[in-house]
């Protein structure tokens, strides 16, 4: 069986956890991870905490294909980058409609919500459904009608929507992906040379 693939976007001010975290966690299970800036001032990211890094691409483009999943990590700023971005916006709308796997962390939900009420968004790429955030930016998603799941859930699934709460989640973000992908038999293989806590 082919390998999964996975999507990770970052931009200035991204949260570093959020995005090392998931790219190391799927890359341990298997995945083929690949990843791409958007709207960076330089070339490379500048993270929350001054953090450098270089994605694969330096900028998103129309031409990278598709991978089974699209994820993307939060931190305020880069994820305002994400939700007022068009391709970004069209990109997530594209995963959904096309039935492939999306995830978002933190302030990222925010990309979810902005990419299903912009650009004569229809259908499963408009479809709300039950998700979580950082709790910064609660209110702003309740306020546009989304089902938001009790703070108790650090994670939440609805269909083939990932969302989770902050860097503090970023490994059980993480491992859902890799549960729900690739199921709990491959999570758990990975899980023990990494030596996680039972409780994440």
């Amino acid at each position: 069986m082919a390998a999964k693939t996975a999507l990770v976007l970052i931009a200035d001010g991204s949260e570093e956890i959020e995005f090392v975290t998931p790219q190391d966690v799927l890359i341990r299970a298997g995945f083929f991870v690949t990843s791409a800036g958007v709207n960076l001032e330089h070339n490379y990211a500048t993270c929350s905490r001054n953090v450098r890094i270089v994605p694969d691409h330096l900028s998103l483009s129309a031409s990278l294909p598709f991978r089974d999943i699209l994820i993307l990590p939060g931190g305020g700023p880069g994820a305002a980058t994400f939700a007022s971005s068009p391709m970004v916006r069209d990109l997530i709308r594209a995963y959904r409609e096309q039935g492939r796997w999306v995830a978002f962390i933190c302030a990222a939900t925010t990309a979810l919500v902005a990419s299903a009420e912009h650009d004569g968004a229809t259908g499963d790429g408009a479809r709300k459904v039950r998700v979580t955030s950082h709790p910064s930016v609660k209110e702003a998603i309740v306020k546009r009608g989304w089902d938001y799941a009790p703070d108790s859930e650090r994670v939440v699934v609805d269909g083939k929507v990932i969302t989770s709460r902050g860097p503090g989640t970023a490994m059980l973000f993480a491992l859902t992906i890799v549960e729900q992908m690739l199921g709990k038999e491959t999570r758990d293989a990975i899980t023990g040379p990494m030596i996680c806590a039972d409780t994440l």
